[in-house]
């Protein structure tokens, strides 16, 4: 498994490519999340080059554009997504991921799904003539699936049989925090097939917190409060033989408050804890 950074969950601004490596280096990271913006400009051979230099591979990237917005967006975006899911692949990129909301308060259970398959079976299209794969992310907590009038999918097995409906190289983005606030068990990941996941993501909860009352922004570092299985996960992962990008996705504000040095500290010392050193 590779440790992946992500600066957009860990609060730590990745402005260039070069930047993104660098702070890879200083923090021990083997991967880096990657975006349309961090390659604009660069011929594929210059970004390759890069990143073998600095022994970064590229991590995954997300759906860049509101599939979730109106028509009129949907086909700017996704006339513009051909192109930079083309230049994604030249210059290593094979994992594309996004979140897929556990409920609408507009569309009923099956309208909910056929908007979904409407939407991300030619995304999946585009990714998979590219050779990557596609994640959908389940989205756990209570309480958000509380928050719809309609509510819809929200579990590992669930979101697995949706994208096997959209396309044949479409998985999950497996997140720690979403499997355990959704009732998930590390056997259910024992159960997978490693081909079947895009990305993963790993936290922790606040402690003292009920699991049908942890809210989905309010997290904490992995291994910082030993609320959920880490150890465990990467243990049923490594089991498995997923050998993808691995990224800390927190959502904690708390780190706001520290130096952006001791910040990227901070975080690679959890991602150390969580690989076992």
């Amino acid at each position: 498994m590779l440790k992946c950074l992500n600066g957009g969950a860990v609060h730590i601004p990745i402005p260039t490519l070069k930047r993104g490596l660098e702070l890879c280096q200083i923090g021990g990271f083997d991967s880096l999340a990657m975006s349309p913006g961090l390659i604009r400009g660069r011929e594929a051979a210059e970004v390759r080059d890069l990143m073998a230099t600095a022994g970064v591979t590229p991590g995954a990237w997300g759906v860049p554009f509101n599939w979730r917005g109106s028509r009129e967006e949907y086909d700017k975006g996704y006339v513009e997504f051909w192109d930079q899911a083309e230049a994604m692949a030249a210059v290593g990129v094979t994992r594309c991921a996004t979140w897929i909301l556990p409920g609408s308060n507009e569309m009923n259970f099956d309208e909910f799904g056929q908007f979904h398959r409407n939407m991300l079976s030619p995304i999946a299209t585009v990714l998979r003539d590219n050779g990557m794969s596609f994640g959908m992310e389940f989205i756990g907590p209570k309480t958000l699936r509380d928050s719809f009038r309609y509510p819809w999918v929200y579990t590992m097995g669930e979101m697995l049989r949706v994208g096997s409906e959209i396309g044949p190289n479409v998985g999950i983005l497996l997140d720690l925090w979403h499997l355990y606030t959704s009732g998930g068990t590390i056997s259910d990941v024992e159960n997978l097939q490693q081909e079947r996941i895009s990305l993963v993501h790993i936290n922790d909860a606040p402690i003292g917190v009920e699991v049908d009352a942890l809210v989905d922004n309010k997290r904490r570092l992995p291994g910082s409060t030993g609320v959920m299985p880490l150890q465990e996960f990467m243990d049923a992962l490594r089991k498995i033989g997923y050998n993808g990008p691995v990224e800390a996705e927190p959502f904690d504000d708390t780190l706001k408050d520290l130096s952006e040095e001791a910040r990227l500290e901070k975080v690679a010392a959890s991602m150390r804890l969580a690989f076992g050193g």
